[in-house]
């Protein structure tokens, strides 16, 4: 069965290769390969080869998805105000989750130390699909320097937003947006917790993780930046 399966990802992988398109937006990138991969993943289930799915998710974000642009959302503040997309003034880490999801007590605070740490540097963004009044009591535990923002879903305005960053890949997922609105990186999230213990080991874990990234992020951003001077020199 592993046989079976490894030649139909290879001749499916060969087949998106050659019929690629340019995407330059997140959401074209979405609507051309999503579904792709998504019959990937379900051969992957059928033939029981669920350790393909990371493979699938990650040869997804390599392949399609990173340096894509962001599409120009407009999204709620918790505080108030709006961001926009389109006009970042910084590079962001964007986690996406929903309350139902609960972010363990160790993801939370190594995020909590990472907003405080890069401040001003990059912002950390923590996107609910929710309600106001469901986000208010969920995201009670993040400290002044994680922005919270929200989707409500039962507003179909945002319709656009919800297909291609949740419908499409799920929660939870982190998405790292460069100042110029490209996406760096895509990644699951924080670390699950299987213990309802506190963990030293799992906040060292879920901040190095985060870190990891965030410091990707910004070296991507400042070659970036020095890619730009240098043409316009």
């Amino acid at each position: 069965m592993k046989t079976v399966f490894t030649v139909l990802l290879m001749i499916s992988l060969s087949v998106g290769t050659l019929a690629q398109q340019k995407a330059t937006s997140f959401s074209n990138a979405i609507e051309l390969h999503l579904p792709k991969y998504i019959e990937s993943c379900q051969n992957a289930v059928m033939y029981q080869e669920y350790d393909m799915l990371n493979v699938l998710f990650d040869s997804l974000v390599k392949t399609h998805l990173q340096g894509t642009t962001v599409d120009p959302h407009k999204i709620t503040r918790l505080d108030g105000g709006t961001i926009n997309m389109d006009s970042l003034h910084r590079p962001m880490l964007l986690s996406t989750t929903t309350s139902w999801y609960l972010k363990n007590d160790e993801e939370i605070e190594a995020l909590n130390t990472l907003a405080s740490e890069f401040k001003g540097k990059i912002d950390v963004v923590i996107l609910y699909w929710d309600s106001k009044k469901l986000v208010k009591q969920a995201s009670k535990d993040f400290n002044e320097d994680v922005i919270v923002v929200y989707v409500d879903e039962s507003s179909n305005r945002d319709n656009n937003i919800i297909k291609s960053y949740k419908h499409a890949l799920g929660v939870p997922a982190s998405f790292y947006i460069s100042s110029e609105q490209k996406i760096v990186d895509i990644s699951r999230g924080g670390l699950v917790k299987f213990s309802p213990e506190p963990e030293k080991e799992l906040y060292a874990s879920n901040y190095e993780l985060f870190q990891r990234h965030i410091m990707r992020l910004l070296l991507s951003d400042e070659l970036s930046k020095d890619t730009i001077l240098s043409d316009t020199d």
